[in-house]
């Protein structure tokens, strides 16, 4: 049955959230900055519109294929096209390179470790759990797919 899988304990955008309040808070506490102004202002920024790019890009794709982003539902398709040929998970990607962005942008960089807490978390209890669901639901095809295309880049 292709709806018969384990929900992830968190949508990954509440994994990131939380892990960027943590780095904020941690930053108020105790300060790390790292970065230069020219890396602030030119890096930060340009990193936050890619990840943003890299979100829309992963809707426009799913939304195509008239399957569902939602990670807590079963996919009716097998997404492989667009930015979906270069990372299995461009929404979560986008989420981190995101994160990355505002970590270099406000000059923080708890929120560059935080963000990898955010991404080994959302692969452990997220990724492998959609992975799973994946494969039981298009066999070959997606193991196939697996084989030709990273899981994060």
């Amino acid at each position: 049955m292709p709806d018969a899988f384990r929900e992830p304990f968190a949508a990954p955008p509440t994994i990131f959230g939380v892990s960027l309040l943590a780095a904020i808070l941690m930053g108020l506490v105790i300060p790390w900055p790292v970065f230069p102004a020219l890396v602030q202002f030119t890096f930060g920024p340009g990193a936050i519109v890619g990840g943003v790019i890299l979100i829309r890009q992963s809707m426009h794709e799913i939304g195509a294929a008239n399957t569902t982003y939602d990670p807590f539902a079963a996919s009716t398709a097998l997404v492989t096209s667009g930015i979906y040929r270069r990372t299995r998970n461009p929404g979560y990607l986008g989420l981190a390179v995101i994160q990355l962005g505002l970590a270099i942008l406000i000059n923080n960089f708890w929120i560059v470790l935080t963000c990898i807490v955010a991404v080994i978390v959302t692969t452990l209890f997220v990724i492998k759990l959609e992975e799973e669901k994946l494969f039981n639901a298009f066999g070959r095809d997606y193991a196939d797919y697996c084989g030709r295309v990273r899981r994060w880049i």
